[in-house]
């Protein structure tokens, strides 16, 4: 049976953040232990004594350490040679995944992980077409959602390999179905998460992210991918894959002096220190999770967080058996390996950082929506259309003048929706009504985390760090837009144009430095829609596969959320599926 994950080794996805407003963590995957050691001649950002102080000119061309190989141990060192038809090295969501459907499939699978246990984090799963949605009546196919889709990849600027999505997209309602299946037969259930409804019609989303509970843990858009990697252990281990737990991968064999097929792993027992060969007859698969915890490879591939979240990030810190942790997760050690035998990295520059607000300081139908009303910076004045995503807005407000941002809305604003929802909320679930939202509103105030007052003049006295007067000439000329039904500075969408006119009168902000987190950075290495990962000249590698968030060009600009699960349902599971389908095949 397989190892049950424990929420007393990490937080869960909403636990570590405070407030209501964490979007999903999609970042699964087990890593491995170990980065090369530094040579002489070589660059090491573990150097550097302040932010940014590697990031020269020449940070794209120099040697760093982390792309120096270790040395090889001897053959006499190898006390044991274990073989499969494939070697997956990982034991997240992506890995578990490959290996229980290459294993369904009729192929002898191994599984070598650093970790002691299956490791996931998050809960949504996107997917579209499934046999779920049809039994809800919901009729969502690649067609309807295309809107949803194509909008996500705009937000990358297209700089996506949109051959990876359209093979996520056309696979997804039988993967999606795939796995529902083996979850049931987990004891696990399925549910649906609400879609979201935008007024301008950009982020526009039918109900498409399924998420696994049981009653044990019946909130499964919070922690229903550690029941899922369970699961997928479980399901291996009962139909005859091992897992090789608490053995950390070191390097792969490529033959013919790294020019031929990736054949094998040399991997190190933890508790004995023996070295032990894992074979692959047709593939070996990483599947390690991020890199975010390697100062090195940050500076030269994310620069701009590396400097933004420099301090912050625990550098070098790996918890192999952590379930939910911010700022990363690993420090790309399947990255490496797979530089070390010649793969290339991806094509888009910079890889794209999942950031999101820590909190929700603000009325909101569950986790997209960023306040429709007014959005104010310290200086009393607006900065962007208030109409669009919590983590789209990230940016916008990270550019503005002051500290915080703020907030301001009136009583009659909880009629901007005829039902409230709390995050996560399934569809078919609890709704609030406009009256029961302004309770919500009122515990806040008790709380004395938002603000409430009979005047406008009296709330915004309340707001520390606000330019009162530049504030009440934003919300008369705010109020005057609405009247006409034109916004004229941003042109906000008429119909939630809602003037602050009816007390009593609400008020929040958020603190620009501490409100925002790094949770992980995605993509790394250059493979095909096969997942074959590739070298500098696109030629795949013989052998040598991955998946999951280290997939490259799966992303770029940013993870947006705009799609709830875009990872765990993309590449941690349709990929991952299809992947292991196809190696049983070969």
């Amino acid at each position: 049976m397989s190892k049950k994950s424990s929420t007393g080794t990490g937080l869960s996805r909403r636990s570590f953040v405070t407030g209501a407003g964490m979007l999903a963590l999609a970042a699964g995957g087990a890593g491995l232990v170990g980065c090369a050691p530094t040579s002489k001649g070589t660059a090491s950002a573990a150097q550097d004594s302040a932010a940014g102080d590697t990031l020269t000119a020449d940070v794209l061309d120099r040697t760093w350490s982390f792309e120096v190989p270790p040395e090889p141990v001897s053959d006499d060192e190898i006390v044991e040679t274990i073989t499969a038809d494939v070697v997956v090295i990982g034991s997240g969501m992506s890995g578990l995944c490959t290996a229980a459907s290459a294993l369904e499939s009729g192929a002898d699978v191994i599984v070598v992980t650093a970790g002691s246990i299956p490791v996931a984090r998050g809960g949504s799963n996107y997917g579209i077409g499934s046999k779920y949605q049809k039994e809800l009546g919901l009729d969502v196919t690649p067609e309807t959602s295309n809107h949803i889709i194509r909008m996500t990849q705009y937000v990358g600027s297209l700089r996506v390999d949109q051959k990876k999505w359209a093979r996520w997209i056309n696979n997804s309602a039988e993967s999606m179905d795939w796995m529902i299946d083996l979850m049931a037969g987990e004891g696990l259930n399925v549910g649906l998460e609400r879609g979201y409804d935008d007024p301008a019609g950009f982020l526009t989303s039918l109900p498409s992210s399924h998420f696994f509970w049981n009653d044990e843990n019946p909130n499964g858009t919070v922690n229903g991918a550690e029941q899922q990697v369970n699961a997928y252990a479980s399901f291996f281990e009962k139909n005859g894959g091992t897992i090789h737990w608490n053995t950390p991968a070191k390097y792969l064999i490529r033959e013919n002096d790294n020019t031929g097929r990736v054949s094998a792993v040399i991997a190190q027992r933890s508790e004995s220190g023996d070295y032990v060969k894992f074979e692959a007859k047709k593939a070996v698969v990483l599947a390690t999770g991020d890199f975010t915890r390697d100062k090195e490879m940050m500076a030269k591939y994310s620069p701009a967080v590396y400097r933004k979240y420099h301090d912050s990030i625990p550098w070098g810190e790996v918890d192999y058996d952590a379930l939910s942790v911010p700022f990363g997760q690993f420090a790309g050690d399947g990255h490496k390996m797979a530089l070390w035998v010649g793969a290339a990295w991806q094509k888009v520059y910079p890889c794209a950082p999942m950031e999101t607000c820590v909190s929700i300081p603000f009325p909101s139908t569950g986790e997209v929506t960023n306040f429709l009303g007014i959005n104010l910076a310290s200086d009393g004045k607006r900065f962007m259309n208030e109409c669009t995503s919590v983590a789209l807005s990230a940016d916008s407000i990270a550019n503005v003048a002051g500290d915080k941002v703020f907030y301001v809305w009136d009583s009659n604003y909880a009629s901007i929706h005829d039902e409230w929802h709390a995050i996560g909320a399934a569809v078919g679930g609890a709704t609030l009504t406009p009256e029961e939202e302004v309770a919500t509103w009122d515990a806040k105030v008790e709380e004395g985390t938002w603000f409430r007052a009979d005047t406008i003049d009296e709330l915004l006295a309340q707001l520390s760090g606000l330019d009162a007067e530049a504030a009440k000439a934003s919300i008369e000329s705010w109020n005057a837009y609405c009247e006409q039904g034109y916004d004229e500075e941003f042109q906000v969408d008429p119909s939630i144009l809602k003037p602050i006119l009816t007390p009593p009168f609400y008020g929040s902000f958020l603190e620009k430095d501490t409100s925002f987190m790094l949770l992980t950075t995605c993509g790394g290495l250059r493979c095909n829609e096969k997942m074959q990962v590739c070298d500098d000249g696109d030629a795949p590698i013989d052998g040598l596969y991955c998946t999951g968030i280290m997939t490259g060009d799966f992303y770029s600009n940013t993870y947006s959320f705009s799609i709830f699960g875009q990872n765990l349902g993309g590449v941690c599971c349709t990929l991952s599926y299809l992947l292991g389908r196809d190696l049983a095949q070969l």
